[in-house]
């Protein structure tokens, strides 16, 4: 089938205060603004039927560029430009049939202008990725077609190949799980200043809801925990020992740990994972794998394999944030990495290749490639129901999805948006205390309710409720 996009519309909607702060990595910087993004994609078909998409995303400006040269309010201004060259990007050449081949040719295009802007491999890979789902979303709405239904059914023309040789013969409905899961567990972040127990508190919020990592993991049946270190090795470990003795302790205990780039130097690190067995071997047992330890830009040098073949022999290593560009994973995996972060703001498709080549390269290496899921930057409707969605796709068990709890629930939505999602997401969310919360039972939520045509959202956001994207920054961050 013919498509052509008829417009594209960039929109914020402001978040409020966060109910508890939050910490991550070493850099003491700015990172995101209270808001996320959201695009509203018209399509039109070859009948003459208007479909609308949608997508949206944190404008997560400081972990996408971590260069300490610039300020963190340019880069947002940078960001917002980008994802606007991105938005021209698709309406310069709007008519398509092939979802996946119109949509590597203007990947390509926007790769392009965000290097000539300056812009991280990262940054660029964010925008592509901001329309790329808006797309996909409006495609499978048009067809009646659930996400994961429109890949089986070839509907989304999707050849990986076109990327990676590896993957020239790749048979994508023979590797798709029989069915979507809609059941996920919960790996819940904790952030450099998370309180741990009651005696960490200096004050209660107060508000109804749980604030510490002791009252979380007891209200909500935790198994799984996603911890933030700092690349200072005494601290970290001995924060480590601390949560170690706070959380629940099952056969199937989980933990990660994110480095978010905090280690410049390899020597470092390793000792740092040596200590770390050594001196909590507890932890270590249930330790699944690290996630990005190491700058993006020492990630990719070869000198370093010896060093990561090392460390890996003890756990396995994962990229996120030197995931840039369409090609990152495989060269990580030369160098010894095992994973990469499935988020769907470095591009659903890309995931997807991602997950291919994990199959090749454990079959032709015989070794560990996996994908895991990340992104505390989720919020609901539609980042979270459409990540949600990309991830009954990929399969994955658990997912790091609690930036929730930084917020007082559904807050940021409107009433009818509140009573939308009670209706048509029972099994997502609950109502307590007056207010929406996502429904988390024995440390899992389920969420069947997404599987609907289109990319995981059933019912579109209030666009009354918003302020167009580029207004919003010239009134509350004017240059």
């Amino acid at each position: 089938m013919k498509y052509r996009i008829e417009s594209i519309d960039l929109f914020i909607r402001r978040l409020p205060p966060d109910r508890i702060g939050f910490s991550i990595g070493k850099l003491k910087v700015p990172r995101r603004p209270s808001a996320y993004g959201l695009c509203r994609l018209v399509l039109k078909t070859e009948e003459g039927h208007r479909v609308t998409g949608c997508s949206g995303d944190r404008p997560s400006y400081g972990w996408l560029d971590k260069r300490t040269d610039i300020e963190p309010l340019d880069k947002l201004r940078n960001l917002i430009a980008l994802q606007e060259s991105a938005r021209d990007a698709w309406l310069e050449e709007p008519a398509f049939d092939s979802v996946f081949e119109h949509w590597l040719d203007r990947h390509h295009a926007i790769v392009e202008r965000g290097t000539a802007a300056g812009h991280e491999p990262l940054s660029a890979s964010y925008a592509s990725a901001f329309i790329e789902r808006a797309v996909i979303d409006a495609v499978c709405r048009a067809e009646s077609n659930p996400l994961w239904s429109a890949l089986q059914q070839g509907r989304l023309g999707f050849r990986p190949g076109a990327v990676h040789p590896e993957l020239e013969s790749y048979d994508l409905v023979a590797s798709l799980p029989p069915r979507p899961r809609t059941r996920f567990h919960i790996r819940h972040t904790v952030g450099l200043k998370d309180a741990l127990t009651e005696a960490d508190l200096e004050e209660r919020v107060d508000d109804g809801e749980p604030e510490t990592l002791e009252e979380y993991a007891r209200r909500d049946g935790l198994r799984y925990f996603k911890i933030k270190i700092s690349g200072n090795p005494d601290a970290d470990i001995e924060r480590l020992r601390r949560i170690w003795e706070v959380i629940p302790k099952h056969t199937d205990t989980g933990l990660t740990l994110d480095g978010n780039e905090a280690y410049e130097d390899l020597g470092a690190f390793a000792g740092f994972v040596d200590r770390l067995e050594t001196e909590a071997p507890g932890l270590f047992d249930h330790l699944l794998f690290i996630e990005q330890p190491l700058t993006r830009q020492l990630t990719f040098d070869p000198k370093s394999k010896p060093w990561i073949d090392r460390i890996s022999e003890k756990k396995p290593l994962v990229i996120d944030e030197a995931d840039g560009t369409l090609d990152a994973f495989r060269r990580a995996h030369m160098i010894g990495y095992a994973g990469a972060s499935h988020k769907n703001c470095k591009g659903f498709f890309k995931s997807l290749m991602n997950r291919a080549l994990c199959e090749v390269f454990e079959e032709r290496d015989d070794r560990p490639a996996f994908l895991s899921g990340e992104d505390l930057s989720l919020m609901p409707i539609v980042p979270l129901h459409q990540d949600f969605a990309a991830l009954g796709v990929l399969g994955l068990e658990h997912c790091e999805r609690n930036g929730h709890h930084y917020a007082y629930g559904l807050s940021h939505l409107t009433s009818d948006e509140k009573a939308t999602m009670l209706r048509d997401h029972p099994d997502l969310y609950l109502e307590r205390n007056g207010e929406v919360f996502l429904r988390i039972v024995d440390g899992a939520v389920s969420c069947a309710s997404l599987q609907v045509p289109g990319f995981g959202v059933k019912s579109m956001p209030d666009w009354a409720a918003m302020e167009p994207m580029r207004d919003w920054l010239e009134a509350n961050y004017p240059a």
